[in-house]
């Protein structure tokens, strides 16, 4: 499948089966979470906003701001509607983003980081061994097929 139709393909289809698209190592399962059920609706506006806005610069404050809610009653509306807290669910948008770009363009891996908010490559590299337990290099090596030519 990844030499006929591609890696983003394969990746996709690997991702739907819950199988692993010629891995080699301990690395995670690379499964994209389900998105966050809001339950009531009350956090739509502002999980809409953060996933437009996740490759900038965000604090809790800011976030805060936008939900029009102090800092720790976000904290604790975020975690009952989603699970998780405002700063994991970015850093995990920002790690998906990581991902999509690794995955579908040749971008120097400083640029993907800078480009999917992580800053630098170091911080980039740091979520993808906490979070994935690989490097953003071996990650594209696996997802990113062959160039022809």
């Amino acid at each position: 499948m990844r030499r006929d139709h591609g890696a983003a393909v394969a990746a996709n289809a690997a991702r739907a089966v819950v199988m692993a698209p010629s891995r080699d190592g301990d690395q995670a399962q690379f499964i994209p979470p389900p998105p966050p059920t809001t339950g009531d609706g009350s956090l739509s506006a502002t999980l809409a906003w953060m996933h437009e806005h996740a490759t900038e610069p965000l604090t809790l404050s800011d976030i805060a701001r936008h939900a029009n809610l102090s800092t720790r009653s976000l904290s604790r509306r975020f975690r009952e509607q989603t699970g998780t807290t405002p700063l994991h669910w970015l850093a995990g948008r920002r790690l998906n983003v990581a991902r999509e770009l690794l995955e579908t363009t040749d971008l120097p891996i400083p640029v993907v980081a800078e480009r999917s908010g992580h800053g630098s490559a170091n911080a980039l590299r740091t979520h993808f061994d906490r979070e994935l337990h690989t490097s953003p290099q071996r990650y594209r090596q696996t997802f990113r097929p062959p160039t022809r030519q």
